[in-house]
């Protein structure tokens, strides 16, 4: 169990290594980075979003249940877009007290 986490994780920083730009499709909506604990970087660029939108933070909770696991995805809080860095990503700030982590998504509402 612990080297399948282990392993998913290399895959996930590997793919978040590759970045935005080069996998926009597949990493749309990921926090990529975070700046500070209540403002992040997302995959979410300018076409896509736009300064003051309003955007739902959720965060992926899985449960390993024997070979099986089962995820659900969790709304954590609702944010706002802040700026647009260029096509690809765009800072997101959300309320004091948040917890973001990179890796969880963002979705426009």
């Amino acid at each position: 169990m612990i080297l399948r986490t282990f392993a998913l994780s290399c895959l996930f920083a590997a793919a978040a290594t590759a970045g935005c730009a080069s996998g926009h499709a597949a990493m749309r909506g990921s926090v990529v980075m975070k700046i500070d604990p209540t403002t992040a970087h997302v995959c979410l660029g300018n076409g896509e979003v736009a300064v003051n939108d309003s955007v739902r933070l959720y965060r992926n909770v899985c449960k390993s249940s024997g070979k099986r696991g089962s995820c659900t995805k969790s709304m954590i809080v609702d944010g706002k877009v802040t700026e647009l860095l260029d096509e690809h990503y765009s800072t997101v700030t959300f309320p004091a007290g948040t917890t973001i982590e990179e890796g969880d998504t963002v979705e426009k509402l």
